[in-house]
């Protein structure tokens, strides 16, 4: 069944959601960046916007390179989940505070958003391995 029956519509929907929600956060920062840090900070935003929107809709659709870089994706949010959590547990002057300062945002906030989003992406990763290796255990048997 592979990469693509283990994505189900549920986990589509899921997945999908979330790279949505990424989507208008940065869609939403990218004025305040052009207002109070540059065109380009702006643009940056922007683009993640963009991407996050295709990804999404290649999500939904099954598109092998969206599964692909959904699977990858949410993975590596469990090191997001790791950094939230040790950016709220040991607040610090670093150089992410100063920036989301510059944007007009609380780090504590944002650090407590970006924690919520990590863990369910996370949870997505962890629900795709899990069928992941159920579907293949099934086929084994087979």
């Amino acid at each position: 069944m592979g990469l693509t029956g283990a994505f189900h519509r549920p986990l589509r929907v899921a997945a999908a959601s979330l790279w949505l929600l990424g989507a208008v956060l940065a869609g939403l920062t990218a004025p305040f960046a052009a207002w109070r840090v540059s065109l380009a900070s702006s643009l940056g935003f922007a683009m993640v916007a963009v991407c996050l929107t295709l990804i999404a809709v290649g999500t939904i659709r099954r598109a092998r390179w969206a599964l692909i870089i959904s699977l990858i994706g949410s993975g590596g949010q469990l090191l997001g989940v790791i950094g939230s959590a040790w950016e709220l547990i040991n607040p610090t002057d670093s150089a992410k505070s100063r920036e989301l300062r510059t944007l007009g945002v609380d780090p504590t906030l944002a650090f407590t958003i970006n924690l919520m989003y990590s863990a369910a992406a996370s949870a997505i990763f962890l629900w795709a391995v899990a069928r992941m290796i159920r579907n293949s255990s099934t086929a084994d048997r087979l």
